[in-house]
């Protein structure tokens, strides 16, 4: 790995990670608050109930009131987060005035996105949850934890040096399709039986079908992936391999148990931590850093 001069200290970076950590955590709560029926369970936005901002003791939605409730929080940590590590980049800008405007943007992008998220997920619950507003609002966050990613690899390694056009490549295409086989499993998701409240209507999609294409398009990124690892052998290669493999035990283990909420929260938490690596993974090949 070529040393580069990161473009902000080891405090910044790491402010950084908190923001790609919570973008990606925000995501495997929300899953959770779907799997277990809690969608509804603040059922008005952006109050909870008609009169109050809290969950209420005389709510017919039990403890789902407090699950979905709870997730509404998170969104205030990771918006602190993201005006954490967005005021530190434009603080040591205007001391060092030397961070180029593009790096600027990409560390306005989670506050962007996670206000943005603030709204369409009050659409979700103000529409009752309708699957398309639900995969809208997983797939805004796949591009922020995309977008996140990324700035936290190019504030560490700035400079691109000489790459291979070949690795670059297949890079890419092991990224694409991993995005591709996310947006397939929101699919057979909103397919299933985990519609996040008994009210909420479902793709007329036939399931099997959608964990069909789903699982066939594991197969071809792990086709991308033995690719990837003939051309270049790295360390990253090796944690994405280790995901990959714990993702399709669990993958199929879940379809054959029926599709228990927990082995499904699972999943949803091995799919953002592959994200993170695939992404992570094709910019460090993109600045000559692998």
């Amino acid at each position: 790995m070529d040393t580069q001069t990161p473009l902000l200290p080891r405090f910044g970076l790491r402010l950084l990670g908190i923001t790609l950590f919570t973008q990606a955590g925000i995501v495997v709560t929300g899953a959770l608050v779907r799997l277990t029926g809690s969608g509804l369970g603040c059922p008005t936005w952006p109050r909870c109930t008609n009169e109050s901002f809290v969950p209420q003791p005389s709510q017919v939605e039990g403890f789902n009131k407090w699950i979905e409730f709870g997730n509404r929080l998170l969104t205030f940590v990771v918006a602190i987060a993201a005006i954490a590590g967005l005021a530190y980049v434009i603080r040591h800008h205007r001391q060092k005035l030397k961070l180029p405007r593009k790096f600027l943007l990409l560390a306005a992008i989670p506050l962007i996105g996670t206000l943005a998220q603030a709204v369409i997920g009050g659409i979700t619950v103000l529409t009752d949850l309708n699957p398309f507003t639900v995969a809208a609002h997983f797939l805004v966050s796949v591009f922020i934890i995309v977008i996140a990613a990324r700035h936290r690899v190019i504030a560490q390694f700035p400079i691109p040096a000489s790459i291979d056009r070949k690795k670059l490549l297949f890079s890419r295409l092991l990224l694409a399709n991993g995005i591709v086989i996310i947006f397939l499993g929101v699919i057979t998701t909103g397919s299933g039986p985990h519609a996040g409240d008994d009210v909420a209507t479902r793709f007329n999609l036939d399931v099997a079908t959608m964990a069909w294409l789903h699982a066939d398009s594991v197969w071809l990124f792990t086709g991308l992936l033995i690719a990837n690892m003939i051309l270049n052998r790295n360390r990253y290669l090796v944690r994405i391999v280790a995901v990959v493999v714990a993702q399709m035990i669990v993958g199929y283990s879940q379809w054959f148990a029926g599709l228990p909420w927990a082995l499904v929260a699972v999943h949803v938490a091995l799919a953002m931590v592959l994200l993170v690596w695939l992404t992570k993974y094709q910019i460090l090949i993109k600045q000559g850093a692998i």
